[in-house]
Order: structure tokens, then C-alpha cells, then sequence
């Protein structure tokens, strides 16, 4: 049989709805790729949640999250499932690792809104209050789903994690035991007064021990920092400046300058806090560093003290030679240790 013009029309247009209809799949395939990358996001560590009283329907509870992170980024919330017919007044607890915010409730999600999106690194613990709930009244054991989002126009999740298990039961005894937050320290010099002279060796060349220490039962450690204003007379105006530039920066004792003011650091006492001296310039024992306007930290820990407290020794250190104008100077040298619960 002889084909017609309109046979020959109609194979046509079968043939490019075929090929519209592969192209159309392929495009379809190629944005679904896309979409998958764009999902990706690593795991939180230590992740858990616990509550201040698990019975069924139990009103005013705080929810408790715990997580570290896993990857650096600008948080703006962080979210947190909580089983179905979950209610109450949400509020914001204690918040540690963030800034202040705001806790919502929107069905089965808990949301705390940061202020001001921080900048948070790799592998920094957080610590998240939500106050005012009332527990599902379904009993069970539930896990919670936690996500840090990020701060874009529409935010997209950094890190997220699935919590331990929570026990709600109609049946347990509700036992709450409450350890306050505590941190002890001390400095055993709150003031010192050096007396120099140029002219002689053993008054040009100075050294001042100060201890300082910390004692707490903060879970994550605590950090210690200081900061001094730098020493500097009244009007006629003279200052004597830093042996360095900060704790990156050490000066060996054989090499420290005249007319410079710094410090070594040394942990003399440490109980179970793993703590350790910050910085690559006070690491290398005997090695002096500025102080800096801006402060910087000295010590870092990573768990409780125990009862033992940690004891950092600092050597400050003040050189002068001729160069050195003739004046009082002052500074303060102001010290601040920040438990991490």
C-alpha cells in the first residue's frame, strides 16, 4: 500500500512527541539530582534530650536538648520534634553555645530563633531550654529529630541528629534531681605594684607570679581569658607596650625585649577538667606573650574539675632600659572564666 502525504505527516509528529517526551524525562532526572545535594547535611554528636518530669500529660516541663555541632555555620534556629498532642506556653530557658531568642510551639515542633544568626564552628556543644510544656498524654517512648538551620532568606538545615529515647509513663515515679551550676574562683593577687630602675640590673628586669583558680561542675569545661588595658602614664602621655601580639605569638626568655610588658602561663594543679594552655605561643613552656585590649583565652577544658581545682600560674614579666620614660603606669589586667554546661 502507497503511503500518503498524511501518513507521512502523522510518523512526524509521533516521532518528535517521543523525542519532547525523552528530553522532558531527562530534564525531570537531572533536577531531581540536584535536589539531593542540595539536602545533604551532616550529623549533630552528642545529641540528647531529657525532660524535668516524664509522666503523661505532666503540665509546666522543660525540654532539654543537647548537641555539637558538625559543621561550621551562621545558625539561626534550631528545631526539634516532640510527639503529637505535645502543648503548652513555650518559653526559652538557659541557652548556652547561642545567643538569646525565642521558643515557639508550631504542632510537632519545638523552634528556638536566635537574636542575632551566630557564627558557630565545627564541633562547638550547644544547650537549649524549652520551659512551659505540657507532655503528650500517650505513653511511649519517643526519640527527637534535632536540626540547626541556617540564616538564608529561606533556611536550610546544617546539621541534624535523632536523640536517645524519652520514656512518657503514667505509671513512673517522676524524679527530679536538681545540681545548681556552680564555679569557683579565685586570684590570689588582686593588685601589684613594681618598682623599677634602669640604672640597676636586678630592678630593670622584673617578674610577678599571680594564680588564678578554677573550680566547676560545668559538663563541657569552661574556658579562662584575660585582657588588660595596657600600661600607660597620665598626661604627659608614655605607654610600654606588649612583649607579642597575643598568645599566638611566644618570646623565648633568652629574647625578651626591654620596654616590654608580657606573661607565660603554666597549669601548675589540674583535676578531671582535661584542661591545657591555649594558644601556640604559651604551649611552648617558659615562652612569654602579650596581654591583648580585646582579651584572648588562656585555658581551655573540656570537662568538670571535680573537687580538685585547676590552678594556672601566670609569670607576668616588665623589662625597662633607658628607653623607658620615667612615669607611673598603670593597667588592669581583668580575667574571666566562662563555664561551658
Amino acid at each position: 500500500m502507497r503511503k500518503t502525504i498524511a501518513d507521512s505527516e502523522n510518523s512526524k509528529v509521533r516521532y518528535l512527541t517521543r523525542r519532547m517526551a525523552a528530553v522532558a524525562v531527562l530534564a525531570l532526572a537531572a533536577t531531581t539530582m540536584i535536589g539531593v545535594t542540595s539536602a545533604s547535611a551532616a550529623p549533630l554528636t552528642n545529641t540528647t534530650w531529657s525532660v524535668s518530669n516524664n509522666q503523661a500529660g505532666a503540665t509546666g516541663v522543660t525540654y532539654t536538648f543537647e548537641l555539637t555541632t558538625a559543621t561550621a555555620g551562621t545558625i539561626s534556629s534550631v528545631t526539634a520534634t516532640v510527639p503529637t498532642d505535645t502543648a503548652g506556653t513555650v518559653g526559652a530557658g538557659t541557652v548556652y553555645g547561642l545567643g538569646a531568642g525565642t521558643a515557639s510551639l508550631t504542632g510537632t515542633t519545638l523552634t528556638f530563633e536566635v537574636g542575632s544568626p551566630a557564627a558557630v564552628s565545627a564541633g562547638v556543644p550547644l544547650y537549649i531550654e524549652f520551659t512551659g510544656l505540657t507532655n503528650t498524654a500517650t505513653i511511649g517512648s519517643y526519640t527527637s529529630t534535632v536540626t540547626t538551620m541556617d540564616n538564608a532568606a529561606t533556611p536550610v538545615q546544617i546539621d541534624t541528629a535523632t536523640s536517645p529515647s524519652v520514656d512518657i509513663a503514667g505509671t513512673s515515679t517522676a524524679v527530679t534531681v536538681q545540681v545548681p551550676k556552680s564555679l569557683t574562683f579565685t586570684n590570689d593577687t588582686p593588685s601589684f605594684t613594681l618598682q623599677m630602675d634602669p640604672s640597676l640590673t636586678a630592678l630593670s628586669d622584673i617578674t610577678k607570679a599571680v594564680t588564678v583558680t578554677v573550680k566547676t561542675n560545668a559538663g563541657q569545661g569552661y574556658t579562662l581569658a584575660a585582657k588588660d588595658t595596657g600600661l600607660v602614664t597620665g598626661a604627659p602621655i608614655h605607654t610600654i607596650p606588649a612583649a607579642s601580639t597575643g598568645v599566638a605569638t611566644g618570646v623565648a626568655d633568652a629574647s625578651f625585649a626591654a620596654n616590654t610588658f608580657g606573661f607565660s602561663a603554666a597549669l601548675t594543679v589540674t583535676g578531671g577538667s582535661l584542661a591545657a594552655v591555649d594558644g601556640a605561643g604559651l604551649s611552648n613552656a617558659g615562652d612569654y606573650v602579650g596581654y591583648t585590649s580585646a582579651g584572648e583565652t588562656l585555658v581551655a577544658a573540656t570537662n568538670p574539675t571535680g573537687n580538685t581545682a585547676d590552678s594556672l600560674l601566670l609569670t607576668n614579666r616588665l623589662k625597662i632600659d633607658y628607653n623607658t620614660a620615667a612615669g607611673t603606669y598603670t593597667d588592669s589586667i581583668t580575667y574571666t572564666a566562662t563555664p561551658l554546661y
